[in-house]
Parts: C-alpha cells; structure tokens; sequence
C-alpha cells in the first residue's frame, strides 16, 4: 500500500521538519525518563537497605533530594506529554498547525509548570555540583569561604538567570522572541557552573590519588581515579546534551527541539548516577579527605616505629597501609577501602 501525496499537510518542509523534531524530542525524553525512573528506585532502596534510624537520619537529606529531583522530573514529563497531545491531537486544526501552536500557546498554564518543573530541576542540580565542590575542598589550605565564593556567584547567577529566562517564557517563545533571549545566558551559565566545577574536583581527586600512590604504591590510587571517572562521567552526560542544545539553538536549527525536551531528564540522570555511587558507598567523605591529606605525614612516623617481634608474633603497621606479618612469616598488606570510614557527609 503505497503513501498518498495528498495526506501530506499542506505545510512548507521546514514547518514539517520543525514538528518532526518536537515529537522526536518528547519520545526521546519519555526514554530518558524511564531511565530517570529505575535510578530513583535503585538509588532509594540502597539508601534504606538494612539502615538503622542513626543511619536513615544520616541519608534522610540525600532520600529527600532524589525525590525532589525526581518528581519534578515526573511534572516536567506530564506537562510535556499534555503539552504535545493538546497539539497533534486535541488542537490539531489550530491554524498552523502544531508548529504554530507551540509558537502561539508557548505561555499556557501547562507549559509554564513545565518550564518551572524544569528551571527548578536544574536549580537542584546545579546545588549538588556546588555541595560536592565544597565537600572534596573542605580540608584545603585556603579558608573555605574564600573557596567557595566563586562557586556561589555562579550558583547565585544561574538562579537570577533562571528566574528572568521563566518570566519571559511565560510571556512569549524563546524561539520567536525579539527582545533579550535569556534561554542562552542562563543555560550557558549553568553549563559553564557545571564543566568549571567537575574540572576543579577531578583535579583534587587526582592531587589526592598522587599523594596516596606516592606513600603506598600504584595499586591503592585506583579508588581515586574510579571517583574522578565517575564526576567526568556524570557531568560528560549533562554537558554534552547541553552543549549540543546550545549550538542548535543559537543558529537557529529546529533540531534543538530534540534536545531542549530531554534536557531536564538527562541532567536528573547525571545527578542520580552520582547519588547511586554514593548509596553502594563509594562517595567521598569529609574523613576520606582526612585521611587522605595526613596519610604522607602518618605513614613517616610510623616507619620510624617498625621493629620486628619474635618468632610467631605479629608486625604491624597501623594506619593507612598496614604491613602484617603472619605466622609464616609472610608479609601480608592491608589497606583502608571508603566504606571504612562513616556515612556523615557522604555527598559528593
């Protein structure tokens, strides 16, 4: 059976093209937010497994956070699917077509609790990336206020950009607009908040792993370097959908469409992906950055204290990498894991 000409709508190709894309986008993001959904569930059940209530208190802010994340998540893909069935299919005759009503009806009450589901998402986000700046920098040398004053300018920004960019949604399309566009300022500066950020803590954790391999060998950096892959990772998904978005939309490409729907999704699965490290306890702590600053100065003192037993007894090196010497004789190394140390501030 063969397609009739005729059934196409009588609309240019770009108009088609552009309609394409936004459906196209609202399925992608359906995908995007059912991964959303099993990483929120996996995420929340390791933080509840086989907990106390000392324990559950400690998690209760992270609990509280991933909810918050995702049922904005779950708004912004309702407001999406309401949105995109009011215009192919209970508005399909609004003059224009769906294009045009996405142009027109861009400032109707669902699409704004859309755009406010989504502009408070990244708010959250952004705040996480932030948070675990401030917690791998908290034994440095510098006042930590000094620290983090940078990073909170950013954050102070993108929330006064945020707030700008959902009036002028609400009033008219970022797509058609003839005044100042703050779609691209805002998301810029929430890209530029999160690539800044992640490159900073890579660089600690790397600072970090140098000093522990340096004291007890190759073998025992590769925590460090699993953290900072799991931060490049994290932060590659968000910024590399964001940044494709920002090219698109600046010149123009009704491709964007395909992206700016899913963005919200993927940015929530760069946060739930860190937060699911953190529940299987890999996520660094305020006493793994102890640790790991006076490792070098704790392991000196103790070779000094290195004496060998009697036969049968056994030597020991406490601390970091501890050195025990079994019946046999044989040397035997033991090393500290991040699950030794608690969960207290254990966002990352």
């Amino acid at each position: 059976m063969s397609i009739n000409s005729s059934w196409v709508p009588d609309e240019d190709p770009l108009t088609l093209f552009s309609e394409r894309c936004w459906l196209q986008g609202s399925i992608v993001s359906a995908i995007a937010y059912g991964i959303t959904v099993s990483l929120y569930f996996l995420s929340f059940h390791l933080l509840v497994r086989d907990k106390n209530r000392v324990e559950l208190k400690q998690r209760l802010p992270l609990l509280i956070y991933i909810t918050v994340s995702f049922v904005l998540g779950t708004l912004f893909m309702i407001a999406l699917a309401t949105f995109t069935q009011m215009a192919f299919i209970d508005d399909r005759n609004y003059p224009g077509g769906p294009n045009a009503f996405e142009n027109n009806m861009f400032s109707i009450p669902v699409d704004d609790a859309g755009n406010a589901a989504f502009v408070l998402s990244n708010w959250l986000s952004d705040a996480l990336v932030v948070w675990r700046f401030k917690v791998i920098y908290q034994r440095c040398r510098v006042p930590i206020w000094i620290v983090m004053l940078f990073p909170c300018l950013m954050l102070a920004g993108s929330v006064a950009m945020g707030i700008m960019f959902l009036i002028q949604v609400s009033t008219t399309n970022p797509y058609v607009t003839n005044g100042i566009n703050f779609t691209l300022p805002y998301l810029s500066l929430s890209l530029a908040l999160n690539i800044i950020l992640t490159m900073a803590i890579v660089l600690r954790l790397l600072t970090f792993r140098y000093r522990i391999v340096s004291v007890l060998g190759p073998k025992y950096g590769t925590q460090y370097t699993s953290i900072a892959a799991m931060i490049i990772e994290s932060a590659a998904l968000y910024s590399a959908v964001s940044v494709t978005f920002l090219v698109l939309f600046g010149i123009g490409n009704p491709v964007s469409q395909v992206f700016v729907q899913s963005l919200n999704q993927f940015q929530t699965i760069a946060t739930l992906l860190i937060v699911f490290r953190v529940a299987q306890g890999k996520g660094w702590t305020e006493e793994t950055a102890t640790y790991v600053m006076t490792a070098r100065r704790s392991e000196s003192r103790q070779l000094g204290k290195m004496r060998f037993a009697s036969p049968g007894a056994s030597l020991t090196l406490a601390g970091s990498g501890e050195i025990v010497k079994s019946g046999s004789g044989e040397l035997q190394d033991r090393s500290y894991t991040f699950n030794d140390f608690p969960a207290k501030n254990d966002v990352v």
